[in-house]
């Protein structure tokens, strides 16, 4: 019979300092546990001990022995292979360890008091835990509103738990496969990486308990029905139900003003609540920084010869990965290394600057360039034609189905 409980978090070295913020909170809260961080980078298992020494069982991606790790890495950019690895990661530490209950939360958490209800839940017999992004109707014209969290899920999966279980071993290797073979970060396919899938698992696996607990995952999405409050305990939410834990998703840390960058409902002058929480974060973790450790190299953003490797190339080798089995995806010099910089998928070495849907100018002469020319395909195809003209262009928005390139091959 097994008996540890423990929980986990995944990130890339360039996030070690939320880890290591983490890692302290939930150990204080549960001093008799232990806390597991996978690091997603190209690295040997020798490198193990650069991360020992923080309080947290560093796990390698190599100690998880993905079928064609490399293979996953060309497929997903960073943040989609850190979130697609997850169950993963969650069955390799059941297994490896002999784990009675497993947690998971995102590095961006803080554990603020003992998650005993949610051991409780799954010793009562629940098969996993989950927490929803909303408990409460938005009803104002805010970001994100419901139309969001339509798009990125029902639930958040900065948090899941499970018990070692039959039916949670199924439900993993369910969600593993689904990660592993359609995690893209892809709305206009209905896919949002690992988080997606969860809208299923409640209809599709037995005893699988939501967690309404206003003190579980309080972060920027759920604010609009949550409020904060101090005692002599620690944090108090709604004025009832102890703070478990907080999900600081979209953290600035060098910007005092900012809750998060994901949201333009609350500012921090607008939730004086919260001003205490976020300031003792944010000098946490930036006292938890180690510049010469996070700044080892993810390894999976180049090919061998220092080229970046773009979000289009990701797409093309995903949709087409057959056509260079038993490659090296990441040798520029390989077949897909070259056909890549043949067909211009990849240029230099020197990342883009990151562009967002925020800096769009629908003013701008380019664009309005483009309206016109809808506006003639419209009067010479006509209605109809241009419908479907719409919507193959709909369809090739998507990177995976830009098909064209192969013909070039």
């Amino acid at each position: 019979m097994c008996s540890l409980n423990a929980a986990c978090t995944i990130v890339s070295p360039n996030y070690l300092a939320y880890a290591r913020t983490l890692s302290a909170s939930y150990l204080k809260q549960h001093p008799e546990h232990r806390f597991f961080v996978l690091i997603v980078a190209d690295l040997p298992l020798e490198d193990r001990r650069i991360f020992e020494g923080d309080g947290f069982t560093p796990v390698l991606l190599a100690d998880l022995r993905l079928e064609d790790l490399r293979r996953e890495a060309m497929k997903y950019d960073i943040l989609e292979l850190n979130t697609n690895v997850k169950p993963t990661f969650m069955k390799y530490l059941i297994r490896a360890f002999d784990l009675e209950n497993l947690i998971y939360l995102d590095p961006d958490i803080f554990v603020y008091s003992s998650l005993t209800l949610v051991f409780e839940q799954l010793r009562r017999g629940s098969t996993a835990a989950l927490t929803p992004h909303l408990t409460a109707p938005i009803d104002d014209e805010k970001l994100p509103g419901e139309q969001e969290m339509l798009y990125n899920g029902t639930y958040n999966l900065g948090f899941i738990a499970v018990r070692n279980c039959e039916e949670s071993l199924r439900l993993l290797n369910w969600w593993e496969r689904r990660c592993l073979d359609l995690g893209f970060s892809e709305g206009r396919t209905g896919l949002f990486v690992d988080q997606k899938w969860m809208n299923l698992v409640p209809g599709l696996f037995d005893k699988v308990a939501i967690l309404r607990h206003p003190g579980c995952n309080m972060a920027y999405w759920n604010l609009h029905e949550r409020t904060l409050a101090e005692d002599a305990s620690g944090y108090v939410v709604n004025g009832w139900a102890r703070l478990c834990f907080f999900h600081f998703s979209g953290v600035a840390l060098d910007d005092p003003e900012i809750l998060s960058k994901n949201t333009n409902r609350f500012t921090l002058a607008e939730r004086p609540d919260l001003l205490k929480l976020f300031g003792e974060y944010k000098t946490t973790v930036l006292a938890n920084k180690d510049a010469a450790r996070e700044g080892i190299p993810y390894g999976f953003d180049r090919l061998t010869d220092g080229t970046v490797v773009t979000r289009l190339a990701r797409r093309i080798y995903a949709k087409h990965q057959p056509r260079w089995a038993g490659e090296d995806p990441f040798d520029a010099r390989g077949g897909f290394g070259v056909f890549a910089k043949k067909l211009g998928l990849v240029a230099g070495k020197m990342p883009p600057a990151k562009a967002t849907w925020k800096e769009f100018n629908s003013k701008d002469r380019r664009v309005e360039i483009v309206h016109r020319l809808l506006k003639i395909t419209l009067r010479v195809l006509g209605p109809n034609r241009y419908e479907l003209l719409m919507r193959y262009l709909a369809h090739i928005a998507v990177l995976r189905n830009q098909s064209v390139f192969l013909d070039d091959k």
